[in-house]
């Protein structure tokens, strides 16, 4: 509904690591297998790890402990400037590193600066050539200290820097660069984000990049990595000899207040208004100093108690919404890395209309229940004992970690000096610590955070008249929170003693058929619900359970779009039968049980898993949820008003605008495909979703249902007729006529360009290509190819060569039901002044590759990635232990009656390395002939209009 305000301040790696595999350890523990570790003379630390789990590929990393925080106020934006340079030309690849790695078809690479750190990464490397991975190693001696910065490349980057720049404008930085202040309380953070200024990128000269990049990019300040099959001893021999030139020049002591934030003891306020804001909300921030080096059973604890919060917390906003107290559209609530060495626990909220003071006091009493009586001892261990199932599931895969797991802890070993340790070891202690803790240790944890240290407080609005909390309205807020505590409170909740206290009369198998192929059953129900079923014991004590009939948006009629969209909208909100929300969570805690509705544009359906020994509880659930659904009307007027906010607090002005005014060029409205305006939302009515309900789940000989898993035939068919043969049904099994839903203009070709009020000059364009082609599978690869050869030529000439963009984006899709077409998408952003340019060489381009005009390099480049990972698909599916293939093939035959087997794919014959340059040109011209074709193009208006925030 709404993104956390505060994800956009920093583009630094996250610091916190991701799952369980983790967490750094203390020496006692095993170091990590298959690691070796070394520093040579010049203060260069390099890292190699092979523990046998890859095989033929390595990667390649440069990690730099220097980003933005480090640039003084001449050299904002350099350090993402050296990182774009990096792939220029170097001491060792005068034709440039980006040139080497491309023609090697090493195409997945990647480079990110952040505020405090820098890193270059080549994945996927083959290992079988050692030239190839041995120049590897020369391209990360010649990022540490060897990228020569001619004026060419300069120039040619600050192009492409620019357009980046302005790529990033709008209200997202707007908002950013606003407010910083506040949240890095004026602290250096504040000032240096990463792109730099304007100014900067404009006019800075080839001696100061130099001059930055001698400073700070010096052995002792970087780490090497290479993670992968590779022999260990034999890579660190080559290291040595390739690194040794390294100058061993030791940059300028960074002292620890470059990267300190000072505390504020009191709250820190600030409005962010802005015309092109797209909702009025607010937010509370609290920022905590947490140590890198802190001792390890410190680090663990925090790293366990910061996923139950970020589990937990959320579910306070959730639960009042259950309950039907809230005073909010929406709410979150989380705790994250902020920049090196501090989280941030941030709250946003927007509230409904005209409750912004009773939002406030809300968000505020929650907090203080939090605070003062954390969480319950049941939800706390609820919460444990799936944490602690995670972890043992972890465990017992084959395969631990992934190079970027690694890099994360070979980070922490160079900055803090933690050791690196085995990752199943790294597990184990984090169970040992989740075993012991228990609630009494999470709540004194949080209490310890919530206090009213270091707080933030921004509300976001486009209007002065909006969100208008004063500074004083939040101190009195804060004041006075105990006495809001009613406001965190769900309704008391009766506990679910028995789902289903009716009888049910229950159904038989009137038709039953052996599907010798799948080895499966189909079984036709008396009620006309079709089930097919499968024994598959690999599951191991689990089953998985789908349904889906034809139907979705295309079947309803063009009166009942309002309350369809609302129906949809409201499914589960009020609960099920005697049951809310609330009960229903406290009823599923510990029966990991999971089920889904799921209503498309062309299919309705419902879908989930859970233990064979929690069969009897899912399918009572699935009865209730398809048979007893509940829409209240609190939860209707809730819903309406929460619609016709949002639609009256839309942007009308600037970008935003602009979109709609495409929207509605593209797919005019009709009955079918209405404006969800303010007509729209009043015109729902609430007695019709009941009936809206039953015409898409509530017939159940609509439906086909798939049941597999380690669950004897005998339980399965009971299970089945006692709770599907108890759903309403026809008698046999029905089939729903869909409509194809094409709501796009039927004008051949649409050129229209707009002008609006943007930031930085830039100008959007989107071109694209409908048809409807029936493609054959080789046809469908050939696009593919086709989609890529473009991507690459748009990406050389329009950025490389032109530097009229910062990226090119080339998407093509192909669907067959239920009816056949395909599309071609080119988006790019440029100057306003090269708009024509680049437009002109989007379809130069276009043309040369349907002409086939390209080079037998640039069709392989595409190509052969494509080739191998379909062997590589193939080879899997030979070998393919996965018995969840079952389902996919129980649902292929529910749609075509085909029976496949899980070998049909791997017999099928390679396509991709098959295909030929004529088979490219031969696909473009069939999906290009009397297709429909668009071209929007945004430009800034003449008379810009400066955007203002206070």
């Amino acid at each position: 509904m709404f993104k956390n305000i505060m994800k956009c301040l920093s583009s630094m790696p996250v610091a916190l690591l991701i799952g369980f595999l983790f967490f750094p350890l203390s020496p006692a523990n095993a170091q990590m297998k298959g690691l070796k570790k070394g520093k040579l003379a010049n203060g260069l630390t390099y890292y190699i790890y092979n523990d046998g789990s890859v095989t033929g590929e390595a990667q390649y990393y440069l990690y730099q402990n220097v980003g933005a925080i480090l640039e003084n106020d001449e050299e904002k934006g350099l350090a993402h400037v050296l990182e774009h340079l990096a792939f220029n030309t170097t001491d060792h690849f005068p034709n440039g590193v980006m040139n080497f790695l491309r023609s090697h078809n090493l195409n997945d690479f990647e480079a990110f600066t952040g505020v405090d750190d820098t890193r270059y990464a080549v994945h996927n490397v083959p290992t079988d050539d050692a030239k190839l991975n041995e120049n590897m190693l020369w391209v990360l001696r010649d990022w540490c200290h060897g990228i020569k910065m001619t004026a060419n490349d300069i120039e040619k980057e600050r192009g492409i820097i620019l357009e980046e720049w302005r790529h990033r404008s709008g209200v997202d930085r707007r908002l950013t660069d606003a407010i910083a202040p506040v949240v890095y309380n004026n602290a250096g953070y504040a000032t240096h984000n990463v792109i730099g200024s304007q100014k900067i990128l404009e006019t800075f000269q080839q001696k100061q990049v130099k001059q930055f990049y001698d400073k700070w990019y010096r052995p002792n300040m970087q780490f090497i990595a290479v993670i992968g099959d590779v022999d260990v001893d034999l890579m660190e021999k080559n290291i040595q000899t390739v690194f040794k030139t390294l100058p061993a020049k030791l940059v300028p002591v960074v002292g620890p207040q470059a990267r300190s934030i000072p505390d504020n003891p009191t709250p820190l306020y600030m409005r962010f208004i802005d015309s092109e804001n797209k909702s009025a909300s607010f937010g509370l921030y609290q920022r905590y100093e947490v140590k890198g080096n802190a001792p390890e059973e410190d680090r663990v604890r925090q790293f366990i108690f910061t996923k139950f919060f970020n589990t937990l917390a959320p579910k306070r906003f959730v639960m009042l919404k259950n309950a039907d107290k809230e005073s909010y559209i929406a709410a979150e609530v989380s705790l994250s890395p902020l920049v090196r060495n501090y989280y941030q626990m941030a709250w946003d909220m927007v509230p409904y209309k005209g409750n912004e003071q009773k939002a406030l006091q809300q968000l505020l009493a929650v907090r203080d229940n939090l605070r003062n009586q954390g969480f319950t001892a049941a939800e706390f261990n609820a919460e444990k004992e799936k944490m602690y199932i995670g972890m043992k599931d972890v465990l017992e895969a084959q395969g631990l970690g992934t190079p970027d797991n690694a890099l994360m802890l070979f980070r922490q070993n160079f900055l803090y000096d933690i050791p690196v340790q085995d990752f199943r070891g790294q597990i184990n202690r984090n169970l040992e610590t989740l075993v012991e803790l228990e609630v009494e240790d999470m709540n004194a944890w949080m209490k310890s955070l919530l206090n009213d240290n270091n707080l933030a407080f921004v509300t976001y609005s486009k209007s002065q008249a909006e969100m208008n909390i004063t500074e004083n309205d939040l101190m009195e807020a804060l004041k006075a929170k105990s006495s809001f505590s009613d406001m965190a409170r769900a309704d008391d909740m009766k506990p679910v003693s028995q789902l289903i206290d009716f009888p049910l009369t229950g159904g038989k198998i009137v038709s039953e058929k052996q599907l010798k192929t799948l080895q499966a059953k189909e079984w036709i129900l008396s009620n006309g619900a079709k089930v097919l079923y499968r024994n598959v014991p690999e599951l191991n004590g689990q089953f998985l359970f789908a349904g889906s009939a034809e139907g979705g948006k295309s079947i309803v009629p063009a009166q009942d779009i309002a309350n369809y969209t609302a129906m949809r909208s409201l499914l589960m909100q009020s609960g099920v039968y005697n049951y809310n929300r609330n009960q229903l969570a406290q009823w599923l805690q510990g029966k990991n049980i999971n089920l889904s509705l799921s209503l498309e544009d062309y299919s309705d359906g419902v879908g989930g898993n859970a233990p064979v020994d929690n069969a009897d509880d899912f399918f009572s659930y699935l009865y209730l949820i398809l048979s007893r659904q509940n829409f209240l009307k609190s939860a209707f007027d809730k819903y309406v008003q929460r619609n016709l906010y949002v639609y009256e607090n839309r942007a009308t002005t600037g970008m935003a605008a602009v979109q709609d005014s495409i929207q509605q060029l593209l797919y005019p409205a009709s009955a079918m495909n209405p404006r969800q305006d303010e007509a729209f939302f009043k015109s729902v009515q609430y007695d019709k979703l009941q009936e809206q309900f039953q015409a898409h789940l509530g017939n159940a000989s609509r439906f086909t249902y798939c049941l597999i898993g380690d669950i004897p035939e005998a339980k399965a068919k009971e299970l089945i007729l006692r709770y599907i043969g108890s759903l309403k049904g026809e008698g046999k099994p029905m089939k729903t006529a869909i409509q194809p839903m094409d709501f796009s203009s039927s004008t051949p070709v649409i050129k229209r360009t707009f002008e609006t009020e943007t930031e930085g000059g830039m100008a959007e364009i989107e071109i694209s290509f409908a048809n409807k082609q029936k493609l054959s599978d080789r046809e469908q690869a050939a696009l593919e190819v086709m989609r890529g050869i473009l991507e690459r030529r748009y990406f050389d000439v329009l950025r490389e060569k032109e530097h009229l963009t910062y990226t090119v984006g080339v998407q093509s899709n192909y669907t067959s039901q239920p009816v056949a077409g395909e599309s071609l998408n080119i988006h790019l952003s440029t100057a306003k002044e090269n708009a024509d340019k680049a437009v002109s060489l989007v379809y130069s381009i276009l043309e040369d590759v349907k002409a086939g005009r390209f080079t037998a390099d640039e069709f392989k480049a595409v190509m052969v990635p494509l080739a191998v990972d379909e062997e590589q698909t193939s080879v899997a599916s030979q070998s393919n232990s996965d018995p969840s293939v079952w389902m996919a093939l129980l649902n292929i035959y529910a749609e075509t009656g085909n029976e496949q087997s899980p070998n049909d794919n791997a017999a099928s014959a390679p396509i991709f390395k098959t295909l030929t340059a004529q088979d490219i040109t031969a696909v473009a011209m069939k999906v290009m002939m009397n297709a429909k074709q668009r071209e929007i193009i945004v430009k800034p208006a003449a008379q810009e209009g400066k955007h203002t925030f206070k």
